[in-house]
């Protein structure tokens, strides 16, 4: 493919086409005739040759009137029905509505251009002008990038359609997301899906793919292009799973390690972080909410270092890019001179640590620590600044080699923690933006389970600086308690009778003396708040299970308001004890919810806007290749579920049936013996109380190998014997396809014996 600048191609068109299969499995991408009759309908309507026929306010109304439901702006912005899933072929999301050179202003309904600081009011005439050149530019596009298509097209091609873009595009309209889509639309085997250079560049970056100048929309499409080709894929299926691989787009940032010969990366590599000094200046939040932020660092600089304006200036631009610039998810490259010590990836907001020599700091998982310190292919890059934003390629490629790269040498390997993946690290994020959130799905998702797991590997990082699963037996008492003392990571169930005075505090009798005495108590809550003032550098972590069966009202109380993160510390007085109350920022909650009791509507207002949310829904990926007897088990548990969804009716959504129920220590159940206990005792069930009796839709869920309908029960004697195969039979006969796919061990024996025989000519 060339311009290849390290040698993963060929391990990422795996990753790739592995990561399209299973999003297809849990439907998180569309079917190739979706596809394609999208395309079709988008071609009807907005065509080259549909557009040559339009004039005058039909034409401005049809291209650039963004409230217009039947437009070519709505449709390849926002619509997102049964008819058109515009976001199926990629978002042109964000930016202001001068992004499409013109619009309908809906304030007074004029015509106007320009951009926000500079409109400019048009005429009808002259907006149905502007109209006229802005669809002939559109036009001239497509045929130019007509006469480049076909199966011999190369980057070459693509490079030269760049360069007749550029020099033949008024308006910008070469760099622009909507008219990129635009001809993604009308040739999709040409044009990617990725509107944005951003995520081209990014998505390149991750193949190991030089991108090439920046903005260059149309150049950088034909790599995606040959990726699609050799992966024999879509290339709508290759960009959503480079996302899925790769995540967002990312920022690159050199942090200096000293000072004066002073050296502070051996603190930053234990503790995971990287930090900025001017430590004086005190907590960056107190800047925040300055207009100018940078303004006043400046001043402040000026007045506790004497820096001279042009100096400040420039030091409060390094502040201010490091508080404001460096987002979670970025990557930093912790360097000294033109050494670089480490690569790591942020994993936290900005702190102030004030018992820290360089104060100003941001959490940190070490992605590459290295022995002996290596060099960037341009180490010069930011030297003499503290933060500095990486902008060239060449270094930014070699970032990223290092991070790739497989071999670590020696003690590194202990260094390293590994990043957290899937929903762990979903439940990372929200906690460090809320402090609290909800896992809420149907039954059997795995919320308890995720809750605490993700307790635990937060707190292990937290505390000890390893996975949960590297602990001793000492150290695992530290999170979880031993009975006696409690660990960091607590956990309590909501229920009808749960209160206040178990939450937070309440008078609770006590023998004393072989008297019945009163007193107050420390709730649950109150008891982990009171610990995690006295431990403010440790984090703390409740579980709150079945949240949604408690009185959130009664059970909260005033903290309702104390737990949001903008209110931590807080101080309120206690109405039982009159102490006061605060709720450390080290505190984090998690709840879980099942849908099928109480859908996430219905929860008080208050609660939900001081809590972030992650739904969890079945999972079919975990049982990739598990197989009983001819039934493959995650596709039979994706078609059972489609057809609660289409038989139950309303929320039946919240009603499917989890992963967890075939799930043992983790792992997918593998016994027949198990597989019939769960079907007969956990999901028959669940299905006959889902359909409130009625057999005749048991049937149509189960299947009518399952169902005696007639008598109005089920066919119980299937789970009488040790071989399942008519059971596997009655349960696959609404999707009998399924078996189709799949081949059991079983079946290859008999095939096998049966060419053995089929030798012999029938003789013994």
């Amino acid at each position: 493919m060339g311009n290849i600048q390290f040698k993963k191609l060929d391990i990422v068109l795996d990753k790739i086409k592995q990561t399209c299969e299973k999003l297809l499995l849990n439907n998180k991408l569309p079917t190739r005739e979706q596809l394609g009759q999208g395309y079709k309908l988008f071609l009807q309507k907005f065509g080259p040759d549909v557009l040559k026929g339009l004039d005058g306010e039909l034409l401005l109304n049809t291209l650039f009137h963004i409230g217009n439901r039947d437009g070519l702006a709505y449709w390849l912005e926002f619509k997102n029905d049964e008819e058109f899933r515009t976001f199926d072929y990629g978002s042109i999301s964000g930016g202001s509505a001068f992004k499409y050179v013109m619009f309908k202003r809906n304030l007074d309904n004029e015509w106007v251009t320009g951009n926000p600081k500079n409109q400019r009011v048009l005429s009808l005439n002259e907006a149905v002008s502007l109209a006229r050149e802005l669809r002939d530019i559109l036009i001239y596009g497509s045929d130019v990038i007509r006469q480049f298509s076909g199966s011999n097209i190369d980057i070459d091609d693509y490079k030269e359609l760049q360069k007749k873009f550029d020099e033949n595009m008024k308006h910008n309209m070469n760099r622009l997301a909507w008219v990129h889509k635009y001809y993604h639309m009308i040739y999709p085997d040409v044009i990617d899906d990725f509107h944005s250079a951003k995520f081209q560049r990014h998505g390149l970056i991750y193949c190991g793919i030089v991108p090439t100048k920046e903005d260059n929309l149309y150049e950088m499409a034909g790599y995606f292009r040959l990726i699609a080709d050799k992966c024999k894929l879509p290339v709508n299926y290759v960009t959503a799973a480079i996302n899925e691989l790769s995540g967002p787009p990312v920022n690159y940032f050199r942090i200096g390690t000293g000072d004066n010969n002073e050296n502070y990366w051996s603190d930053m590599r234990s503790n995971s972080y990287v930090a900025i000094g001017w430590s004086e200046l005190g907590d960056l939040n107190s800047y925040s909410q300055s207009e100018n932020m940078r303004n006043e660092i400046q001043e402040r600089l000026i007045s506790l270092y004497k820096y001279n304006n042009t100096t400040a200036s420039v030091k409060a631009g390094e502040i201010v890019r490091f508080y404001k610039g460096i987002e979670i998810g970025d990557i930093v490259v912790a360097v000294s001179g033109e050494r670089v010590y480490g690569i790591g990836k942020v994993t936290g907001n900005y702190e102030y640590i004030k018992d820290r020599r360089y104060s100003h700091c941001k959490s940190v998982n070490w992605l590459r620590i290295f022995n002996e310190p290596v060099k960037l292919p341009k180490p010069g890059a930011g030297k003499l600044t503290t933060c500095f934003t990486y902008k060239d390629i060449e270094n930014i490629m070699e970032i990223n080699r290092l991070i790739s790269e497989k071999e670590v040498k020696g003690e590194e390997s202990k260094e390293l923690l590994p990043p957290l993946m899937g929903v762990i690290a979903d439940i990372e994020k929200v906690l460090i933006r809320k402090k609290q959130l909800i896992l809420y799905g149907p039954p059997g998702t795995g919320k308890t389970y995720y809750a605490e797991k993700a307790c635990c590997e937060l707190a292990s990082r937290n505390i000890f600086r390893k996975p949960f699963s590297s602990l001793s037996e000492d150290e695992k008492k530290t999170i979880l308690g031993d009975g006696r003392t409690d660990g960091v990571v607590r956990m309590c169930c909501f229920h009808p009778s749960y209160g206040y005075e178990d939450f937070i505090e309440g008078i609770k009798p006590r023998v004393y003396d072989n008297q019945t005495v009163f007193e107050i108590r420390e709730g649950i809550f109150k008891k982990i708040c009171s610990d995690a003032l006295k431990k403010p550098n440790v984090n703390f972590y409740l579980i709150i299970d079945e949240i949604n069966r408690g009185d959130i009202s009664r059970i909260f109380g005033e903290l309702i308001m104390l737990i949001e993160k903008g209110k931590r510390g807080k101080q309120v007085l206690l109405p039982l004890s009159n102490e006061s109350f605060a709720v450390p920022k080290n505190v984090y909650i998690i709840g879980t919810m099942n849908t099928a009791d109480r859908s996430i509507a219905l929860l008080d207002v208050a609660l939900r806007r001081r809590f972030g949310f992650i739904e969890l829904m079945p999972d079919y990926t975990l049982f990739e290749g598990v197989e009983l007897n001819g039934l493959p088990l995650g596709g039979w548990l994706k078609e059972l579920n489609s057809r609660i969804c289409e038989y139950i009716g309303k929320d039946a959504r919240n009603l499917q049936i989890g992963h967890s129920y075939f799930l043992e220590g983790e792992k997918p159940i593998t016994a027949p013996d198990k597989f019939k206990q769960i079907v007969k005792e956990d999901i028959i069930p669940l299905i006959e109380e889902y359909c409130y009796g009625d057999y005749s839709m048991i049937s149509k869920i189960l299947g009518e190998g399952m169902v005696d309908v007639k008598n109005q029960t089920i066919k119980f004697e299937l789970f009488n014997t040790r071989d399942i195969s008519d059971l596997v039979t009655a349960l696959l006969s609404p999707c009998p396809t399924l078996r189709a796919e799949t081949k059991s061990h079983d079946d290859s024996n008999i095939d096998e014996e049966s060419e053995t025989n089929d030798s012999s000519n029938g003789v013994e």
